[in-house]
């Protein structure tokens, strides 16, 4: 008799392997299109963000170009003036570096 009930012991343990196995397949199943359903949206969301991007910039870039066309003619018109802020502007990198390296 206790021959038979190890036996029936492990043919239910076989049966219960048997049903956690497919069991996890299935949450693997379930796992994976979760995943590719939030990839999917998550690249439509960016495909919509870099459309949205694309369009701003295409709108601004007019006003970018006059902008920086107004600034090379001043730039061209006060050439002293230039040097002196590019070198203002210089200094003050140059000493907030050293500043920042000694602070440290």
């Amino acid at each position: 008799m206790a021959l038979f009930s190890r036996h029936q012991s492990s043919l239910d343990l076989h049966k219960e392997i048997g049903a956690l196995r497919k069991e996890v397949a299935a949450l693997g199943k379930a796992a994976s299109r979760q995943g590719s359903s939030a990839y999917r949206d998550t690249r439509d969301q960016a495909s919509d963000l870099y459309a949205e991007l694309a369009e701003r910039v295409s709108d601004a870039l007019p006003v970018i170009r006059r902008r920086a066309h107004d600034f090379e003619e001043t730039i061209r018109a006060n050439p002293t003036r230039t040097v002196a802020v590019v070198g203002l502007v210089a200094l003050t990198v140059a000493a907030a570096a050293i500043l920042g390296s000694r602070s440290r």
